[in-house]
């Protein structure tokens, strides 16, 4: 009898087929699969295109820096990576997409995201205070499947902004004494597309507002000498344009006043500027 029932058992597990189907499910049918990241980016770079480390207030964002960012998928799906310590969260890979299936994933750590029918783009919009910009970064993994890499994402950011230093100085042994320095004519806002990169339909026009006018780049009175030296405002973070039309305000001496016109040329995404400006003469 019990010879029996120990055969019916066998038989009644191999019917249901065991533990394999749970361990082991079909490579194309949904279930909770893991998804790691791991991040880098490609350095800042100077006007001659080399790499070049940021030390001031409101340096650019490194691997070692980023500590958060948003990745999507679609639309619908995304999820916001933290990293404590040195270790990234984890996120579930898209249940409805196969093992063996090869998708786009795109990701940001700023700005508004737009899905705009599969060709995405963030709307990114400098801050209002020249003491508070920020690094804007981008990155995307196309065409990886999870079987790929079980599951690990790979992503180099990019810097997508334009950095840039302001230092102040003069050439004559006259005492001057700034009191305000003002950059008008920025563009603050614009769309960064994932396919094609920085566009100028979304530059903002509501010049009426005069947060998106100028950027304020001093806190109080700076004694100028012979050596330059930043402004208090440290490194700033630009939508990518052309300096044409752009102006500095400069009051000194308590009532002169003096606008400077930026030299020609454009800041570009990825790369370090040095605006010296020469009380008495031109910005360079």
């Amino acid at each position: 009898m019990r010879k029996l029932l120990l055969l019916f058992s066998v038989i009644a597990l191999a019917a249901c087929g065991g533990s394999d189907d749970v361990e082991n499910p079909p490579r194309d049918v949904p279930y909770p699969r893991f998804m790691t990241v791991v991040v880098s980016e490609n350095p800042m770079q100077d006007e001659n295109g080399n790499a070049r480390e940021m030390t001031r207030t409101a340096a650019a964002t490194t691997t070692a820096t980023l500590s958060n960012f948003t990745m999507h998928y679609t639309d619908t799906w995304y999820n916001n990576f933290k990293k404590t310590g040195d270790t990234w969260s984890t996120a579930i890979w898209p249940t409805t997409v196969g093992n063996n299936v090869k998708i786009d994933f795109y990701a940001h750590d700023g700005g508004a995201f737009n899905w705009n029918s599969g060709n995405p783009y963030v709307v990114f919009t400098m801050d209002n205070s020249a003491f508070d910009q920020k690094d804007f970064l981008v990155a995307t993994h196309k065409s990886i499947s999870f079987n790929d890499k079980k599951g690990i994402v790979p992503l180099v950011f990019d810097h997508a902004c334009a950095a840039v230093l302001f230092q102040v100085y003069k050439e004559v042994d006259t005492n001057f004494t700034v009191n305000r320095i003002v950059l008008k004519g920025m563009k603050n806002q614009a769309n960064y597309s994932y396919s094609t990169g920085w566009g100028v339909a979304g530059y903002s026009t509501d010049w009426a507002d005069e947060t998106k006018r100028y950027y304020t780049l001093t806190n109080g009175d700076i004694t100028v000498t012979k050596d330059k030296q930043p402004l208090p405002c440290g490194w700033l973070f630009f939508v990518p344009q052309a300096k044409d039309g752009i102006q500095l305000e400069i009051d000194y001496n308590s009532g002169q006043k003096k606008t400077l016109n930026l030299s020609s040329g454009t800041w570009l995404a990825g790369t370090q500027y040095t605006v010296n400006i020469r009380i008495g003469g031109k910005a360079s």
